[in-house]
């Protein structure tokens, strides 16, 4: 069965030691398997996928600080 290559959707991003790393969900509705960039299809359901432009809708920043106490 052939795949048609689709677009991932973008979830958001986390910041990792200064690095942003962009978050992508695989286009398949019964699947939704966290992808990488880096990948050409999911590897749970085997969806080919492409990477489009990030949306430019207002992006919301959260910030998590950790307690001193530990």
């Amino acid at each position: 069965m052939k795949f048609i290559a689709r677009f991932a959707e973008y979830v958001g991003y986390r910041t990792c030691f200064g690095e942003r790393i962009n978050e992508w969900r695989c286009p398949n509705k019964k699947c939704g398997f966290g992808v990488a960039e880096e990948w050409v299809c999911c590897p749970y359901c085997g969806q080919k996928i492409k990477f489009g432009d990030i949306p430019v809708t207002k992006l919301i920043d959260i910030w998590f600080k950790r307690s001193e106490e530990q």
